[in-house]
Formats: structure tokens, C-alpha cells, sequence
């Protein structure tokens, strides 16, 4: 069935500016004290596991969107690669995966804004606010996106800036920082890590709502991770070097911790106002990737028709309004935020496992790099997501499992009426 041409589309910097918005968000005010209690030393480690296992994710999936213009990321590019349960299951695990992720980033918003203050009414506003924004179409989503996303970077360079003319403790870095280790808890770290890293392939999931996708979805994805890339190592570096953190003490407010040593008169509101800022634009670009996941599984009838009804703007409205309910109903699990996170990295890496495997199964003219590196991609996945913390693994799987066979009962209920 031919679809038409959406009546919004995005230009390479506003891709860009999705694509950095979904990594410069809660993640990185959040993963850096918990990566330390699991790795302590061996943080750095950590961080270059989650980066390798990041770029090759990245390098399948801009191999893939080279050929492949759908809307719906890795969920798409499995319907055109591998049988239709692999795609369900991509489309399942990214969709059940940024649910989890919105309503831990708004848990976030409301420990900022108004902690302890009973019925989380920040957190239930972010997410409504930013639903209605997004109901407006891409273009607005993009503009939005790309004026937090500024903000947020300015004020990470400025940690990042403040900290290296305030000097780095020698103390702090010895040599074994470096060394490969065994440690499952460094592997644990790694997928933590990796919470803040994934989003550099959000706009994959918008497809055609982007110029020219086959082009500019592939450069937005390489763009973005590059520039973080290389702003997480020097978070990395300013991190240890300014708050010398032990095996027992670490700050659970990093930015604030380290500001306050290297410009004391920066206000600590600011801050707070900076990470509530970069909350926002992650719920944003979150919601406008996993809507339009619904909706092209929709329209594949792999969910309910409706998700795929779309507004006078392009947005598919439905599914934006249903999703962003299902995170308000998981704020509840406050208490567990870090489980939720858990839950979102596990759901996340198996979905990136689905565009390896993927990638792996294209013909050899459509590959831009030896199939080597997704296979190490799929095995690499699979090792982090097996060493989330928590109960994570084992709660995401039950949950796969039961989608699974109710897709499959439905399936057959329909073919026996069909069959009738």
C-alpha cells in the first residue's frame, strides 16, 4: 500500500538535534554516581564498553537506514530482513523499553522540582506538557529538541571547562583505570552507561519524516554519536579528577558536586533547572520515537488500528496520548528508578541485538562494512543485557514472553474467523 509523503519533514540539523536531545537528557546527570558504585576504578572500562557496544549499534543501524526509509527504527528493519516475529519483538521491546525510560525521567524531573511532594505532579506535567508539544508535528518537536539540547550542552561544557582549568587531581588516575577486567559488576556498570548513550538512533525511527532518510538519517546518527562520544570521556575525566570519589562515597548529584568545587558561585538552582531542561528534551524525543513505533506496527496490524490514526500535523496522536498514560502509570514505581532504568537497557540492547542480526542478514551490495562488526554488535548486546542489575533480565523476559503469546493467540483467533 503506498503512503503519502508526510506533511512535515525534518532537515539534518533538526535530526541532529533529536538524536542529541534523546542522549543529552536525564542520563547523563543520573548514570555517572551509580556506574561508580558498580565499577568504582574500572569506570572507564565501563565507559569504553558502552561506547564499543553503542558505535557498532550505530553502525549497523546506519547501514540499515541506508536502505530502509520506513518510519519505526530496528522494528522496520527487521520486517524487511528477518521473519515477521523478530520485527515484533524489536517493535514490543523498543516500545515496552522508553515507556520504562519516560517515566524514570520524569521521576527525575519531580526529584528536582518538588522532592517529596506527594502525587508527583511535576513528573505527571513534563510528560503532559511534552505530549502536547509533540502533538504540534516533528517540526515543532525538532525546534524544541534542538533549544534544549543547546542549554544542555552549554552547560556541560562549562562543567567540562571549569573542571579542567580548576586542575585534575594526579591522584585520582593510576594505571589500572585501564586494564581489561572479568568483574560482572564492570559489565553491569557498562549497561547502566548505556542508558545514557541510547537515543543516538531515535530519528531512525522516524523515517520519511526526515529529508532525504536514506541520506541524512545515517549522518544525524554518526554526527550525534560522535560529538557525545567524546563529551562523555571528558565527563568521565572531570568526574574523577574533581570529586576524587572512593569505593563508598559518591555523590548522587555529580554536576552540583562538581560545580560547587569549580565555580562555587554558580547557582545550585541553575543546575537544577539545566537537568530539569534536558529532562524535558529527552521525554520529547522519546515520545516522538516510540509514537511513531506504535504506529507503523499499527498499520502492519502487528497493534490495535487505532495507534496509527494521525492529527491534521502528521502526528499520530493515539499512540502519543496512550504511551504517555502507560509512563504516567509506571511513575508509581518511583522507589525503583534504578530498576526501571534496568529495565529500559535490557529492553533497548535486545532491540539492538534484533538490528544486528538484521544487518547481518542483508545482501552483501547493501553493506557498507564487513558483516564482522555486527556480529560482534549481536554478541556484545547480548553479553551487556544479560548483566543488567536487578531483576531486570528476568521481569523483561516473563513480559516478552506473555506479548509473544498473546500475539499469537490473537493471530489465531483471527485466521479461525477469517477461516469461518
Amino acid at each position: 500500500m503506498a503512503t503519502s509523503k508526510p506533511k512535515q519533514q525534518l532537515s539534518l540539523f533538526g535530526a541532529v538535534a533529536i538524536g542529541l536531545a534523546s542522549m543529552l537528557g536525564a542520563g547523563v546527570f543520573f548514570v555517572w554516581s551509580t556506574a561508580w558504585d558498580k565499577a568504582h576504578s574500572h569506570i572507564f572500562i565501563a565507559l569504553a564498553l558502552a561506547a564499543l557496544v553503542a558505535s557498532l549499534n550505530a553502525a549497523s543501524v546506519y547501514q540499515l537506514a541506508s536502505n530502509v526509509s520506513r518510519p519505526g527504527g530496528v522494528y522496520s528493519y527487521a520486517r524487511v530482513y528477518l521473519p515477521k516475529e523478530f520485527s515484533f519483538i524489536a517493535g514490543f521491546s523498543f516500545v515496552f523499553g522508553k515507556i520504562a525510560s519516560i517515566a524514570a525521567i520524569a521521576i527525575i524531573i519531580e526529584t528536582y522540582l518538588l522532592p517529596g511532594y506527594p502525587g508527583w505532579p511535576a513528573a505527571v506535567a513534563a510528560i503532559l506538557l511534552m505530549t502536547a508539544l509533540n502533538l504540534l508535528g516533528i517540526n515543532r518537536t525538532a525546534q524544541m529538541a534542538a533549544g534544549l539540547a543547546i542549554i544542555t550542552i552549554s552547560f556541560i561544557v562549562f562543567t567540562i571547562v571549569t573542571g579542567l582549568n580548576h586542575g585534575l587531581s594526579g591522584r585520582s588516575f593510576s594505571n589500572d583505570m585501564l586494564l581489561p577486567t572479568g568483574d560482572l559488576s564492570t559489565l553491569s556498570a557498562a549497561s547502566i552507561i548505556f542508558f545514557a548513550f541510547a537515543g543516538y538512533a531515535r530519528v531512525a525511527t522516524l523515517g520519511d519524516e526526515v529529508k532525504d532518510p536514506k541520506k541524512n538519517i545515517p549522518k544525524a546518527i554518526a554526527i550525534s554519536l560522535s560529538a557525545v562520544l567524546v563529551i562523555y570521556l571528558l565527563i568521565t575525566v572531570v568526574f574523577i579528577g574533581i570529586l576524587q570519589p572512593s569505593n563508598e562515597a559518591v555523590p548522587s548529584a555529580v554536576f552540583e558536586a562538581m560545580v560547587s568545587i569549580t565555580a562555587p558561585w554558580f547557582p545550585a538552582s541553575l543546575i537544577d533547572l539545566v537537568v530539569v531542561g534536558a529532562s524535558l528534551g529527552s521525554i520529547l524525543a522519546l515520545l516522538a520515537g516510540v509514537s511513531r513505533t506504535a504506529a507503523t506496527m499499527a498499520e502492519d496490524k502487528e497493534l490495535p488500528a487505532v495507534f496509527a490514526k494521525r492529527n491534521r500535523f502528521g502526528s499520530p496522536w493515539l499512540a502519543e496520548v496512550l504511551i504517555a498514560l502507560g509512563a504516567i502509570t509506571l511513575i508509581e514505581t518511583s522507589q525503583y528508578t534504578q530498576w526501571v532504568i534496568a529495565f529500559s537497557s535490557f529492553s533497548v540492547l535486545l532491540y539492538y541485538a534484533i538490528g544486528h542480526i538484521s544487518a547481518i542478514k542483508q545482501p552483501k551490495e547493501q553493506r557498507r562494512q564487513p558483516r564482522i562488526f555486527a556480529v560482534l554488535g549481536l554478541l556484545l548486546c547480548v553479553l551487556l543485557l544479560t548483566n543488567v542489575p536487578g531483576p531486570a533480565a528476568q521481569v523483561s523476559t516473563v513480559i516478552l514472553v506473555i506479548a509473544v503469546l498473546v500475539r499469537y493467540a490473537v493471530r489465531r483467533v483471527a485466521m479461525s474467523r477469517s477461516a469461518n
